[in-house]
């Protein structure tokens, strides 16, 4: 059910110099939490963590952390300010029968109708928080447009709900389509 499978190394010395000398061999320091366990500092190898760059955020990773396997998410990520590369990587440990918390991207599909009366389309909000199962993880949110107005916007409460529950405000705007004010010639 994952989509990749990572090998990590358990570290026991954590600190900048350690880290430093980790990155030096190709490694990158990470540490895995979760329920019901303490965390584990580790490693893992950087061609690894490069991959994470081609999945969803929210993707299922299998961790082989010595002779334990967890079924992880990348929780945060903090990441080189110049290369991009990861410098570190904060996992958290899931159970497949109990639910998480995690930010799932929304897509605006469509061409709203405001905009052919000169509206223009703004997007407000990129992600929202749900609850659900792991495994039922959505990669998207999809928000179909096409019927938006002129000074309409579409805001949480107009999610269709699947597989999981919405925790955002259900009163906060989405995105919306706003006239444009003409200037005034004096």
């Amino acid at each position: 059910m994952a989509e990749l499978t990572f090998n990590a190394e358990v570290r026991n010395k954590v600190g900048k110099e350690t880290s430093k000398k980790l990155r030096a061999e190709k490694k990158v320091p990470a540490v895995v939490y979760g329920k019901d366990m303490s965390p584990v500092h580790c490693s893992v190898a950087r061609a690894d963590v490069d991959k994470l760059r081609r999945v969803n955020r929210n993707a299922l990773i299998d961790l082989n952390l010595g002779n334990e396997k967890h079924t992880v998410i990348v929780r945060e990520g903090q990441k080189h300010p110049i290369s991009g590369e990861y410098e570190h990587v904060d996992f958290q440990a899931v159970q497949m029968d109990k639910p998480v918390k995690v930010n799932v991207d929304l897509e605006y599909v469509g061409n709203p109708v405001g905009k052919k009366d000169g509206g223009i389309f703004t997007a407000l909000v990129k992600s929202v928080k749900i609850e659900c199962l792991p495994g039922k993880i959505p990669q998207v949110i999809k928000m179909n447009i096409d019927s938006l107005n002129t000074g309409e916007s579409l805001h949480v409460s107009d999610i269709e709900a699947g597989d999981f529950k919405i925790i955002t405000n259900q009163k906060i705007a989405l995105c919306q389509v706003s006239a444009v004010k003409e200037e005034e010639e004096n």
